[in-house]
């Protein structure tokens, strides 16, 4: 990995590829607050979040972090900072044409019968 990542960016993937999803969003959030108009790390954090939403079983807040997220990272399109993005865009569609529009929340043993699996994000 480059040295020139800041480590919360690089601290986030370790925290993703360990699912623990929270954790992940919340060190790269650290990030964003000083970078604000960086959509990049805001749209990296909603794919935290909807993993950490899809292992609750809610299945509303994934949707429309996957919408909001495809909105912020369009703009980096095919790669960004090590990310193959359109490869993320792939995968939050997936995420919106599979998961149903009209519910709220699943138990977790109908949100597993989704089978979706973590977004392809880079491993450092």
């Amino acid at each position: 990995m480059s040295t020139t990542y800041h480590p919360l960016y690089f601290s986030f993937f370790c925290h993703y590829h360990r699912e623990e999803y929270w954790e992940a969003h919340e060190v790269l959030e650290e990030l964003w607050q000083t970078q604000r108009h960086n959509d990049f790390y805001h749209g990296l954090i909603q794919v935290a979040a909807i993993m950490h939403q899809i292992r609750r079983g809610k299945v509303r807040g994934a949707r429309k972090l996957a919408s909001s997220a495809m909105n912020y990272l369009s703009k980096y399109k095919p790669e960004k900072d090590g990310v193959h993005v359109d490869t993320v865009l792939i995968w939050l569609q997936h995420c919106l044409d599979i998961l149903p529009d009209n519910v709220e929340k699943l138990d977790m043993t109908e949100m597993e019968k989704f089978q979706i699996n973590p977004c392809p994000l880079p491993k450092w």
